[in-house]
């Protein structure tokens, strides 16, 4: 009976196991037609979504701007250049963000908020994406506190 109990198990615990670590690449964005996905908190996380970079045309880091941490929870809008409408509005996972975007021309604006100046940063970017190319695009931010090390030696 107990070896019974094992065999429905394993194969349980397996197929939980294997989709965590497809999960734990980032979360899927995806609306209106777009494949997106963001993520990138942690190395493993980036290796991961490293390997799934051919599937998309164009990758979106955020980081900080004098220290080169990496930020998250921002806020994209991706617009079709030409009739201004909104392909994807999502807040990204993680400082990566990778679409599947159409051919064309698109302004990716991206909003971060700073809780401790309490201000919002707002850029605006245009990128063309052309059949069989992939884009990179960095969006830097004033952040405050962020990658800093508040060292106070001891007494």
């Amino acid at each position: 009976m107990k070896l019974y109990n094992l065999m429905m198990i394993v194969p349980l615990l397996f197929s939980l196991l294997s989709g965590a670590s497809t999960m734990a690449a980032g979360k899927d964005c995806s609306q209106k037609g777009i494949t997106c996905v963001s993520g990138g908190i942690g190395s493993s996380e980036r290796e991961e979504l490293q390997q799934q970079t051919g599937q998309y045309n164009f990758w979106l880091r955020t980081v900080a701007n004098k220290s080169g941490a990496y930020l998250a929870d921002i806020k994209i809008i991706v617009r079709d250049e030409k009739t201004k409408s909104v392909l994807l509005s999502t807040a990204m996972d993680g400082p990566w963000l990778f679409l599947a975007l159409p051919e064309g021309r698109f302004e990716v604006e991206a909003h971060y908020h700073d809780n401790v100046k309490r201000a919002d940063q707002i850029i605006k970017k245009l990128t063309d994406i052309k059949k069989g190319s992939q884009r990179q695009m960095m969006m830097y931010f004033e952040a405050s506190n962020v990658g800093e090390l508040n060292y106070q030696p001891a007494q």
